[in-house]
């Protein structure tokens, strides 16, 4: 067969996958008319490598739609694979629900198979990654990034327990939005993939370097698991609030090439509680057999979460009455006022 021919085939495949697809979308009443005047595009939120998001109205709420610009491809076998990613990506998303997974609300894919969107829940929050790191040089308090880190586990045991199970592939920050009450959303199932009953798994590079478990670096079979080493490193990413793998100055080949081959992992600062630092490394472990269930990283983060911040808290009650922590207060706030004062006199004149 010609690669011509080749081509023509997975194009007329995609397209059967397209029109299946709004079949099922009528049925299940989640296929949505993008724009229409049910759904009227405000403005744009920004553009990725496989499309550009919109914020939008739709049924009366703030929604974002992400339109798929890879189905404009010319290379005919390119575009029927955008096809196929958008179709799998609807298909997963329309069966999760869950209080930490960003909501699906509908999509639709043009009978041409060029125009597609997906319609979702609007996170004003931004991205866990601004809000971790772009939060006007403050740090976020552990109570809240804890609470992020068992949000995130939550959603992941979900994806867990749902038949068939749903791998992500690529869990980082910038694919986790905040919500409006400051929840964690996990959003952008492009990668994901359902695990077969009969335990088949996945083999082949996917997601991103600095977040890839050991087995996935190296094209060998693996499973969800890979999920669970990928938590251990934004774990460590929420309890310390340092990008991994910083201040190296590294690839993320070169990192992705020293955590397959030399077990390379970031440092977990000693003042870490010890309970934390169990998770993160039992998560990240070299060998994908002794990662925990995602549902054992949930129990575990559910029970220690409270007690640690019950002994932060008790810490910090401690510092206040220190007599030399009042009195460092006090001059830090001495030092303040002064600031403010220069600043107002400096306007006034």
């Amino acid at each position: 067969m010609s690669d011509a021919q080749r081509a023509h085939d997975a194009s007329s495949d995609a397209s059967s996958e397209l029109a299946r697809l709004r079949d099922v979308a009528a049925r299940d009443d989640w296929l949505v008319d993008v724009p229409s005047s049910s759904c009227a595009l405000e403005r744009s939120l920004g553009c990725g490598s496989s499309g550009e998001a919109f914020l939008a109205s739709w049924r009366g709420a703030r929604v974002v739609v992400k339109t798929m610009k890879l189905l404009h491809d010319d290379d005919a076998a390119r575009r029927a694979l955008a096809r196929r990613a958008f179709v799998r990506e609807c298909e997963i998303m329309a069966r999760l629900r869950h209080p930490n997974v960003l909501a699906f609300y509908g999509a639709n894919a043009n009978a041409n198979g060029r125009d597609a969107s997906v319609v979702c829940e609007y996170a004003p929050g931004g991205t866990l990654k601004q809000w971790l790191h772009e939060n006007k040089g403050k740090k976020r308090s552990l109570s809240a990034r804890l609470g992020m880190g068992l949000d995130i586990a939550r959603a992941f045991a979900y994806l867990e327990s749902r038949t068939p199970r749903v791998m992500h592939r690529d869990l980082k920050p910038s694919n986790v939005f905040v919500s409006v009450d400051g929840r964690a959303l996990v959003a952008d199932f492009g990668l994901a993939r359902f695990v077969a009953p009969r335990g088949e798994d996945l083999t082949g590079e996917t997601g991103t370097y600095i977040y890839m478990a050991p087995e996935v670096i190296k094209s060998q079979h693996y499973d969800e698991r890979a999920d669970v080493f990928s938590y251990g490193i934004l774990l460590y990413e929420l309890v310390t609030g340092i990008e991994p793998y910083q201040p190296h100055h590294f690839t993320g080949i070169q990192i992705a090439t020293a955590v397959a081959d030399r077990a390379f992992r970031p440092k977990i600062p000693d003042s870490t509680h010890a309970g934390l630092t169990a998770i993160i490394e039992m998560c990240w472990q070299q060998d994908a057999s002794n990662r925990p269930s995602f549902e054992r990283v949930r129990e575990s983060m559910e029970t220690m979460v409270p007690d640690i911040l019950k002994e932060e808290e008790t810490k910090l009650a401690a510092q206040r009455e220190n007599p030399s922590f009042q009195a460092k207060t006090l001059q830090n706030l001495s030092s303040t006022l002064a600031d403010w004062s220069k600043k107002m006199s400096d306007l006034a004149s």
